[in-house]
């Protein structure tokens, strides 16, 4: 019989996580040594080992789990619109994976250099395909609906709330996520896939703007995606988002053009082919989508500023299981930043870095809905970490001292 011992960690809000409980898994039966009160926050640990173990599936696979929101929405496009109660049970899939990304297991484990890359890869092309058929469904659902009588007006309106949850989140893990991964690729057509990726999202100039302006300038106050210590998320999202276009405009206006042209030539297809609601709702689920990417832009560099040359302290660290099969590796960010051609299976967690509470998901809840609590949240928590002065863990410039954390004085 097959044996799998699992380490599981108990979930706090404090900076270190020490292990709370062991289980032996056996077959389908589990042993729990010792008992502890953090034995209802690993429930979540156990049914996963336990059906990988049944399944005989590799942990790996589960970075399959991003492709549950893009197969959601095509589902609830093809067969909508829904009726009330119908509309609003298909937000769950939305609300279960926030559930289970605050409770899930820690995962630090490199991918194996045995894992076949065809799975990888195919996870991408897949998310890409699924994109351009939503894109043509969500407008076909959209003309579908009725507004005759207040009973229709009411259902509808319902069916675009449904909509702009489920849809926006999915845009911002599975299309601007993979369009982020392709785009740091070396092959000239992948990078281009991914830019095709963010024109439907209307976002191409993250393109030029991401590589050239965030990877090149990183901590720095020319950085549009490091949120400096006293800003509020609405102030970072507007300052971010100027300061993108900005810097597409500098370096590269020609490019920058091109995907504008390409951009609105797909909003002037969708308002003839499925007419001014549709192209709105396009734009809407797009910005809700950008506003959780900035979201987790603010929070992911936040307070990381540099004194002199580049940190390997560059990213705040993430271990929850469900944001990494979610977002593609984006959890582990920091070594995205040392290493950026790596592949998102290729990359591995960082040791060094202050430690987020919570899944990407959950911190993107906070910050944009009470970014003043997290804000004195992370300074406390940047405080009590006490980096040494322009130096990270393994001796290497990084962190700023802390007093050039903290925000200034009133005067």
């Amino acid at each position: 019989m097959r044996t799998a011992r699992v380490q599981l960690v108990g979930w706090g809000r404090g900076w270190n996580k020490e292990p709370k409980a062991r289980y032996i898994i056996r077959g389908r039966h589990t042993q729990k040594l010792p008992h502890d009160a953090y034995v209802v926050k690993n429930l979540l640990a156990i049914a996963m080992a336990n059906l990988a173990l049944t399944c005989r599936l590799p942990w790996w696979s589960g970075f399959s789990l991003a492709l549950v929101l893009p197969v959601s929405v095509l589902i609830f496009l093809l067969s909508g619109p829904h009726g009330i109660a119908s509309a609003l049970l298909w937000t769950l899939p939305v609300w279960l994976l926030i559930a289970a990304d605050h409770w899930a297991p820690s995962e630090l484990r490199p991918v194996p250099r045995t894992a076949p890359r065809w799975f990888f890869d195919g996870i991408l092309y897949g998310l890409a395909a699924l994109q351009l058929i939503n894109l043509i469904v969500l407008g076909m659902m959209v003309s579908r609906l009725h507004w005759t009588g207040t009973l229709d007006a009411v259902t509808a309106l319902t069916n675009l709330l449904a909509m702009r949850i489920l849809v926006g989140t999915n845009v911002c893990c599975a299309v601007i996520a993979p369009a982020h991964e392709l785009m740091h690729r070396r092959s000239h057509w992948q990078r281009w896939l991914g830019r095709l990726l963010l024109m439907t999202v209307c976002y191409d100039h993250f393109f030029v703007a991401h590589r050239l302006g965030h990877h090149a300038r990183l901590g720095s106050q020319e950085d549009p995606s490091t949120a400096e210590t006293h800003e509020s998320y609405e102030e970072f999202f507007r300052r971010s988002l100027r300061r993108q276009w900005q810097i597409a405009w500098q370096r590269q206006p020609r490019s920058l053009a091109r995907g504008l042209i390409l951009e609105c030539a797909l909003m002037a297809f969708y308002l003839m082919a499925f007419g001014g609601l549709a192209a709105f709702m396009l734009g809407y689920v797009n910005l809700v989508a950008v506003r959780l990417l900035e979201a987790v832009n603010y929070f992911q560099h936040f307070g990381l500023t540099l004194v002199r040359g580049q940190s390997r302290v560059t990213a705040w660290r993430c271990d929850s299981a469900v944001s990494l099969f979610l977002f593609l590796g984006l959890t582990r960010h920091a070594d995205h930043h040392r290493h950026p051609a790596k592949t998102y299976p290729e990359l591995v967690d960082s040791p060094n870095g202050p430690h987020l509470p919570l899944g990407y998901l959950g911190m993107a809840i906070w910050v944009k809905n009470d970014s003043q609590g997290y804000r004195k949240w992370a300074l406390r928590g940047l405080a009590a970490s006490k980096p040494q002065p322009g130096m990270d863990g393994d001796g290497e410039p990084g962190l700023s001292a802390i007093s050039d954390l903290l925000p200034p004085p009133v005067v």
